[in-house]
């Protein structure tokens, strides 16, 4: 599988610039992930600008299948405004025909930033099929939750997903958890992080893809804020075979 890790500051807007380049310099690209709410970043007037109903979130699909036809898109998350009032930071998961295939919310909210006076906690999502490999995933600080992704794994992902908006002073940390999140479960773990600054905060950028060994993959550098790995999703069976440690779980001592 070859996936791309886009990196964007929060315009307000879709950013396609960085998007089409990535295209034209490679053109086959199996899943395209986005960092958290890139579009608009924690800015209030912005995040309210951003809002999108549930109905319109299932729609927004199209804007990123143009840039890159064919691939799955982790869109990111966007302020998505439940029926019930609640605002929900949540991450959209679009399959190559522009179909909504997955969503997940941010379950825990970072209150040291007042994240709670904005958003509602919401629900992770399950796992789901992404072209014949289970596939999880979940959003920025849940990634210090080592459950959340436990119990993907044990629902059969084979990748997880995690869409981040970490600063840049905790690069060490972030990559330091994807490589242990990917190593305790035996799976792949992609995580994808804004860049450049916004509301006096710098941000790491990039992000980082681990495998199931726990090392991470090299990636190569396609266009500005873009990078670009290629994993062989076999690696998890292969794991597995030598220390299968899912397997001599004891829930109940626990």
């Amino acid at each position: 599988m070859r996936l791309a890790e886009v990196e964007t500051p929060p315009e307000g807007r879709l950013r396609l610039d960085n998007m089409l380049e990535a295209v034209s310099v490679a053109p086959v690209v199996d899943l395209v992930v986005f960092p958290e709410l890139f579009a608009c970043g924690y800015d209030p007037l912005l995040v309210e600008r951003c809002t999108i109903s549930e109905a319109d979130a299932a729609g927004i699909g199209g804007a990123f299948s143009r840039a890159f036809p064919g691939a799955w898109i982790a869109a990111g998350t966007w302020p998505v405004r439940r029926s019930d009032g609640a605002l929900l930071n949540r991450l959209l998961i679009f399959s190559p025909d522009d179909r909504l295939a997955c969503f997940s919310d941010k379950v825990h909210l970072f209150r040291d930033m007042g994240e709670d006076e904005m958003f509602s906690p919401g629900l992770p999502s399950g796992v789901f099929d992404m072209g014949g490999t289970g596939a999880g995933a979940f959003v920025c600080y849940d990634l210090r939750f080592p459950e959340m992704s436990r119990r993907l794994a044990l629902s059969g992902a084979r990748l997880i997903v995690v869409t981040a908006r970490w600063p840049e002073k905790r690069t060490d940390l972030f990559r330091c958890l994807l490589r242990a999140r990917a190593a305790e479960n035996q799976v792949f773990v992609a995580g994808c992080n804004a860049g450049g600054g916004h509301l006096g905060v710098r941000f790491m950028g990039g992000g980082a893809v681990a495998a199931p060994s726990g090392n991470l993959v090299e990636g190569t550098v396609v266009a500005p804020g873009v990078t670009d790995y290629d994993i062989d999703l076999e690696e998890v069976t292969s794991v597995r075979r030598r220390i299968d440690c899912l397997r001599y779980l004891r829930p109940g001592v626990y």
